[in-house]
């Protein structure tokens, strides 16, 4: 867990910035790939019937590359929040706007993370209901 990230007392998670750069342009490159992928399918089955999309959509490779991607989507997007959120809610950036805000950064940004984090997983156990179930 060293290697990827370390918390700190606030609960601050602090990550190397080469893990998250790697992060960042893997995700992106299954993201494409999956795009690549559901697109020849529509390309290739011009006009696409019913039967073959349920077909398509049915099978096991479809949903573990869905499943796979929509990580990757969540991966990809958690760590861009998370880098706006210890950019810009610190008590140096937000005491700019006012001295009120500075004293409550920690507690708004540990409040955004969890936030994110939560709907991320919320959104992932949704997709997974669809697509699984």
């Amino acid at each position: 867990m060293g290697l990827i990230c370390n918390w700190n007392f606030h609960g601050d998670v602090y990550m190397k910035g080469s893990t998250i750069w790697h992060l960042q342009r893997w995700s992106s490159i299954f993201i494409l790939a999956y795009v690549v992928y559901v697109v020849s399918f529509i390309i290739s089955f011009s006009p696409i019937l019913y039967s073959d999309w349920m077909i398509f959509v049915s099978s096991y490779i479809f949903k573990i590359a869905t499943s796979i991607v929509f990580i990757s989507i969540l991966v990809h997007a958690f760590l861009g929040l998370w880098t706006i959120g210890t950019d810009y809610l610190t008590p140096r950036t937000l005491g700019f706007l006012n001295l009120a805000l500075s004293r409550i950064a920690d507690t708004s940004r540990l409040l955004y993370n969890i936030f994110f984090t939560v709907l991320g997983l919320f959104l992932y156990l949704f997709l997974l209901f669809l697509i699984w179930i």
